[in-house]
């Protein structure tokens, strides 16, 4: 394609509406056609790299005897900032209410994710494998409620 064409958004734009179907809300037509043109660019690949280094490094360091107890702070405020992102908040029903401006599915339900943002939340389920002992670990207790939201959401 040469110097990355222009051609690439409106495919996506495109691929977003049909998958999206024909009734449904122009905003989560919209949503899915930037989240499929965003996610082949460069700055999504650094951002998903940075985002993978992080959590490499919350993994590390809450596994070090000496630092284990900063990492349960740290990776609540790293995964819980990122999760709140409108982005993310669009797919899914916060508290069972209704997204501000995205009405929920039938039923009441969230709508599902795209699948190129679900490598981001199978990312916190990642980090919290290393740490399955609820007793020692209790303090991400609040990371492993969103993590079953975001699964839940995510089908």
């Amino acid at each position: 394609r040469g110097g990355g064409g222009s051609g690439g958004g409106g495919e996506a734009a495109e691929e977003g509406a049909a998958a999206a179907g024909s009734g449904d809300c122009p905003l989560y037509v919209s949503l899915i056609a930037a989240v499929q043109a965003g996610a082949g660019g460069d700055g999504f690949s650094r951002l998903w790299f940075d985002f993978r280094h992080i959590t490499d490094e919350l993994i590390y360091y809450g596994l070090a005897a000496q630092t284990a107890h900063f990492v349960s702070p740290l990776a609540i405020l790293c995964y819980k900032m990122l999760f709140r992102h409108e982005l993310f908040d669009a797919f899914r029903a916060a508290d069972q209410r209704m997204h501000r401006r995205l009405p929920l599915l039938a039923g009441g339900e969230g709508r599902p994710f795209p699948a190129e943002l679900t490598p981001w939340f199978k990312q916190l389920s990642y980090f919290l494998m290393h740490f399955p002992d609820a007793e020692s670990h209790s303090g991400f207790e609040p990371l492993r409620r969103l993590e079953r939201a975001l699964v839940r959401h995510g089908r």
